[in-house]
């Protein structure tokens, strides 16, 4: 098998979920083009029914693994998105077990909503444990270190000695480069560049299209609007946009 054969073998999975408060583990990544094997023991249950979650669901079904019930008070049970039946809202998880089923956060990021935190903290504390996805499409470093939660979108890119925090999204074709630091319940959206050494903030939100140069932070709640091109670090919970971005 040659190099270039061996990269277009490699797929990416649904990480089973790590130990609580751990982000220790490596990314796994199996070089294998039997992608029942990437198959998690547990069942999958998707909270949120909506655009993101429908990717999300996509993404896990290229994997080989799927779906297995929706949580979504907004949709009506027994609808299917995608062939997956609703089921219920969140209150639904009392007749379940942690040990059994995993949960795969859907609801999607918005700038400063506390909701994808919510959902996760709740879960968690009931037990719960959260799916980290990997689009088979993302190219990511074995040098990662991915938390769980995390969800890597198609064509993002993750290169080494990068961190990837708890419930973390890096949308469609996002980019990230070495030494960068994701924290927890943070989003990067589609077609951003981080370059080298970046910190981005937890629970902060960078735009799509936007660019952060090497070796700038992004603080904490902090938001890059769309297409902004960070040349400075940005305070904790502040709005910056332009070319170069500036507060607003």
């Amino acid at each position: 098998m040659t190099p270039w054969s061996l990269f277009a073998s490699v797929r990416a999975m649904v990480v089973p979920p790590f130990a609580t408060g751990s982000c220790k583990a490596r990314l796994q990544v199996v070089i294998t083009n039997e992608t029942s094997s990437l198959m998690p023991e547990s069942k999958l249950v998707m909270l949120a029914g909506g655009g993101h979650a429908r990717v999300l669901i996509d993404a896990v079904e290229r994997t080989g693994a799927c779906v297995s019930a929706i949580l979504d008070p907004g949709i009506a049970v027994g609808q299917k998105i995608l062939g997956v039946s609703v089921v219920g809202d969140e209150s639904w998880l009392s007749t379940i077990s942690p040990l059994e089923f995993t949960l795969v956060n859907g609801i999607g990021a918005q700038p400063r909503s506390t909701a994808r935190q919510s959902v996760y903290d709740r879960c968690r504390e009931c037990g719960f444990s959260f799916a980290t996805v990997l689009h088979p499409a993302a190219v990511i470093s074995v040098h990662v270190e991915l938390c769980e939660g995390a969800q890597l979108m198609a064509g993002a890119i993750v290169q080494c000695s990068a961190r990837v925090g708890v419930n973390t999204i890096l949308n469609t074709g996002s980019r990230i480069d070495h030494d960068c630091e994701i924290a927890d319940h943070a989003f990067v959206g589609p077609g951003a560049i981080l370059c080298g050494n970046v910190h981005i903030g937890r629970k902060a939100f960078v735009g799509a299209g936007a660019v952060v140069l090497q070796g700038r932070r992004i603080g904490a709640d902090a938001v890059v609007a769309a297409g902004a091109v960070v040349t400075k670090d940005v305070p904790d919970g502040s709005l910056v946009k332009g070319n170069p971005a500036g507060q607003m």
